[in-house]
């Protein structure tokens, strides 16, 4: 063989060790074959996630955060990659986590809107309705005023995101005068419906005895009563006696209940919401 032969061989067989080396070098300095199961750290609290991924020697970063009421503060809401990847040691894991308090958002303008255009807009801005509270006014459900906490505020106020938005709607009557209906031995529930049907709001709400349910307890009495007049508008409500049990409950249980003092429980007027 001549040198020319010798030559193409030891560039041959330098190259195949060359090749050797860098597949097994690549190997090891990768730990090819070596992989960490990533864990579950979602809807754990950001400590105990922390130490999860301490043990199984992955590191974590915080990528994002949001707001979850639902979720407890600082709780891991999602993570990647997800439970079950593969991955290398002292890989970092991406988490977002659920904020300790709700961000802050404006009240955006919605006066003279229709309640529906409102109840969007408000859900828009991650803003919950609150109480249907009906004044004296031609422009029927009608946006005239916002509430929060009872009290008047204006477009812009800032508040909590979540916050539960009251809206003062126009009755659609203005100053008319209608006839109170009958809502005796009908469930709260159902005589909210009938007084909201006329534009009347809830009044006070007087228990006779204990109440385990407001919702279900029935009206036993009211005032003012039925066929009276009753002018539209925001203090025109009717104030409601209640007790758990219908009307054929036995009058000397009713008497004693009385007797011993009424529970008076605070109503909302022509609310949306569950509890009056």
């Amino acid at each position: 063989m001549g040198k020319t032969g010798l030559t193409i061989l030891y560039i041959m067989g330098a190259s195949v060790a060359l090749l050797l080396f860098v597949y097994f070098g690549l190997n090891w300095y990768t730990d090819h074959g070596d992989f960490v199961v990533v864990p579950n750290v979602k809807g754990k609290s950001l400590y105990d996630a922390k130490n999860e991924l301490k043990n199984y020697d992955l590191d974590f970063i915080i990528a994002d955060s949001t707001f979850d009421e639902s979720k407890p503060p600082l709780s891991v809401l999602e993570q990647q990659p997800l439970n079950g990847a593969k991955v290398k040691e002292n890989r970092r894991i991406y988490l977002t986590l659920n904020a300790s308090a709700p961000p802050s958002v404006k009240i955006p303008s919605i006066i003279d809107n229709s309640r529906r255009q409102a109840e969007l807009i408000l859900n828009s801005w991650g803003l919950k309705l609150g109480q249907l509270i009906y004044i004296p006014d031609m422009a029927k459900d009608a946006v005239l005023n916002i509430q929060v906490n009872g009290k008047i505020v204006k477009p812009g106020t800032v508040v909590p995101k979540g916050t539960m938005v009251d809206l003062v709607l126009g009755d659609g009557f203005g100053n008319q005068v209608t006839e109170v209906p009958p809502i005796t031995d009908m469930t709260v529930l159902e005589a909210r419906a009938v007084l909201e049907a006329v534009h009347l709001n809830v009044g006070e709400i007087i228990a006779a005895g204990p109440i385990e349910d407001t919702l279900s307890a029935y009206v036993y009495d009211q005032n003012p009563k039925f066929g009276q007049p009753g002018q539209l508008g925001a203090n025109n409500s009717v104030q409601l006696y209640i007790r758990q049990q219908k009307s054929d409950i036995a009058e000397p249980e009713v008497q004693a209940a009385e007797s011993n003092g009424m529970n008076k429980l605070v109503p909302k007027k022509n609310s949306n919401t569950t509890n009056p």
